[in-house]
């Protein structure tokens, strides 16, 4: 591919902003203290990519915040070297640009894609930017994943920003878009304050979306409910208690039954009160009657010393 660029010391009043090819519109304006410290210590050293409009101004593609960085400084600078490209540009180039200027800073988050790819269907067809794109971000060209990542785009920016920063899963976060905007936000939120992990982001999606469907009630009306909302505004309780508190409550009260019979079964083998090496568990949701006893030996030997007495019991349980 031929070189469609120069560098060019050029005036920073002459470059204009937009979002046009931003893949970061969900962050906020303002760039890190980190990178405004490093390049006021010891300049730039990525050029931002600018290309040419009419009038002899220049569109902003990449390095919004280092930009920014730059003229937040005491003493902002009049002049800055970027890699201009030519007004003409074919799209695709244009956006090859944009994506190995993005992959400098490492492997594109799912929100990333869901914009680039936003921007690559503007300009050309599915089947042809996943087959020039996908081998750049040396994944299997896949046209179906391009149409996955754009729904991704419903969601509003704050679930942008935590599936970008690693917070919220790109599974969990197609389920929430199929919740109205208020439940996903009451739930997301949630995920944000509890510090929730993917396992229990799932669990609780889970157990309030069945809860909420029994009950013929929104999420946002179960989870604002008194008992909840003390648990959720408890001053003495840590984020791991809060969560674990509120899960149990929900699976409590999505399965009365089968919480009954756990504590009704947790009761009667500590009234057994078997040695610490030995364990009994009940069958998954209580299926069957049969219990699972486990005994720990502290070796191979000690199980051949016992093994007659083991033989009797199981023989015992055949007959």
């Amino acid at each position: 591919m031929p070189h469609l660029h120069t560098f060019q010391n050029i005036e920073i009043s002459s470059i204009t902003l937009s979002d046009e090819w931003n893949l970061h519109p969900f962050l906020p304006p303002d760039p890190s203290s980190r990178l405004r410290q490093s390049i006021q210590t010891i300049g730039l050293l990525h050029p931002i990519i600018l290309k040419k409009s009419p009038g002899n101004r220049h569109q902003l593609l990449c390095g919004r915040n280092r930009l920014r960085s730059l003229q937040s400084d005491r003493h902002p600078p009049t002049l800055i070297n970027a890699l201009i490209l030519d007004e003409g540009i074919e799209a695709r180039r244009l956006l090859h640009y944009i994506l190995e200027d993005q992959l400098l800073s490492g492997t594109l988050s799912p929100m990333e894609k869901a914009y680039f790819f936003k921007y690559c269907l503007e300009h050309m067809e599915l089947e042809e930017a996943a087959n020039y794109f996908f081998p750049i971000l040396e994944e299997n060209v896949q046209p179906h994943m391009i149409l996955r990542v754009l729904l991704l785009l419903d969601l509003e920016a704050e679930i942008q920003k935590s599936i970008h920063l690693g917070e919220t899963g790109e599974k969990i976060a197609l389920e929430l878009r199929q919740l109205t905007p208020d439940d996903r936000l009451t739930l997301h939120r949630i995920f944000q304050e509890l510090e929730l992990g993917g396992g229990k982001q799932k669990r609780l999606l889970a157990l309030s979306t069945d809860l909420a469907f029994g009950q013929d009630k929104t999420i946002t009306a179960l989870l604002a409910e008194p008992d909840l909302t003390l648990i959720l505004d408890h001053p003495e309780m840590n984020r791991p208690q809060k969560a674990s508190t509120l899960l149990a409550i929900l699976q409590k009260r999505l399965s009365p039954q089968s919480n009954t019979a756990e504590e009704i079964f947790q009761k009667t083998v500590h009234k057994m009160q078997l040695p610490a090496a030995c364990t009994i568990c009940h069958s998954p949701a209580f299926e069957k009657d049969e219990v699972y006893v486990t005994l720990r030996f502290d070796s191979l030997t000690e199980v051949e010393n016992q093994l007659d007495g083991l033989k009797s019991l199981a023989t015992g349980k055949e007959e």
